[in-house]
C-alpha cells in the first residue's frame, strides 16, 4: 500500500481560473529570527486558489457549504479513474468518457494530463471544462456518486464560460435530480493511477464560505 497526495500545496504563486498566476500574501506576525518566541504567519488567498472543492453554495443560495457536509462524506471507497483526451478549450462530452462508469462508483477522476501545462498559459486561459449533460447524466443514473475531480483548472472552460457556469449548476443545484456532486478541481493526477482503491479529502473548514481549498489522499494497492 501507498499514499500519495492528489493535490497541489499552495504556492506564493499559483495558476488560477483565468489568471496565469496569483500570489497569495503571507505576513509575518511572529518570528523566531526577530527576538520573538515562535514564528506566526498570516496568510490570505482566494478560497478557488489551488486544488479547491466546489459546494452547492458556490452557485446557489439555498446550496450547502463545505463546512456543513460530515466528516465521512469525504472517504471515497470506490474511486474511479477515467483518462480523456482533452484539447485546449474543449468541452468534454459523454462520448468522450471511453471508459463504462461503475455503478457503484463514489468518486469520479478524469485524468487528461493537463498536469503538465499547469504555470503555462494555456492551462488558466485555455482549459478544456466539462458539458452540462455529463453533471445531468451522473446524477440521474450514478446515484452513489458524490464527488468529481480533474486535473485542470476548473469545470469551466475559460473561453465558453457562460456553458461553464451551466456545468456548474448541472453538478451542484440543490434543486436538480438526485443529490448535488460537489467538484474537486485543479488536482494532481498524474502517473499510473489504477491501482487506486481510496481517497480522502480534507477541505479547510471555514463555516461562512462556499468552497475551500483542500488536501487529497490517494491510497494505492
Amino acid at each position: 500500500m501507498r499514499v500519495e497526495y492528489l493535490s497541489y500545496s499552495i504556492q506564493r504563486r499559483n495558476p488560477v481560473y483565468g489568471l496565469t498566476e496569483k500570489e497569495i500574501e503571507i505576513e509575518s506576525i511572529k518570528s523566531i529570527a526577530q527576538g520573538d518566541s515562535c514564528n506566526v504567519y498570516r496568510v490570505c488567498f482566494e478560497n478557488h486558489w489551488g486544488t479547491h472543492v466546489d459546494g452547492p453554495a458556490h452557485f446557489f443560495l439555498n446550496g450547502k457549504r463545505i463546512a456543513h457536509y460530515n466528516a465521512e462524506f469525504w472517504h471515497f471507497t470506490s474511486p474511479q479513474v477515467i483518462p480523456v483526451n482533452a484539447e485546449p478549450g474543449q468541452i468534454i462530452s459523454m462520448d468522450d468518457l471511453l471508459v463504462t462508469i461503475d455503478s457503484k462508483t463514489d468518486l469520479l477522476l478524469l485524468q487528461s494530463g493537463w498536469s503538465r501545462y499547469r504555470g503555462q498559459d494555456s492551462y488558466s486561459l485555455r482549459n478544456p471544462g466539462l458539458s452540462p449533460e455529463i453533471g445531468f447524466w451522473l446524477r440521474k443514473e450514478r446515484l452513489c456518486l458524490r464527488a468529481i475531480g480533474f486535473d485542470f483548472v476548473s469545470v469551466s472552460s475559460f473561453e465558453n464560460r457562460e456553458l461553464g457556469r451551466i456545468a456548474h449548476r448541472a453538478f451542484l443545484d440543490p434543486d436538480g435530480y438526485g443529490n448535488p456532486i460537489v467538484i474537486i478541481e485543479d488536482m494532481c493526477l498524474q502517473g499510473d493511477m489504477q491501482d487506486l482503491k481510496e481517497v480522502w479529502v480534507a477541505p479547510l473548514l471555514v463555516d461562512s464560505i462556499d468552497s475551500a481549498p483542500c488536501t487529497v489522499l490517494g491510497v494505492f494497492k
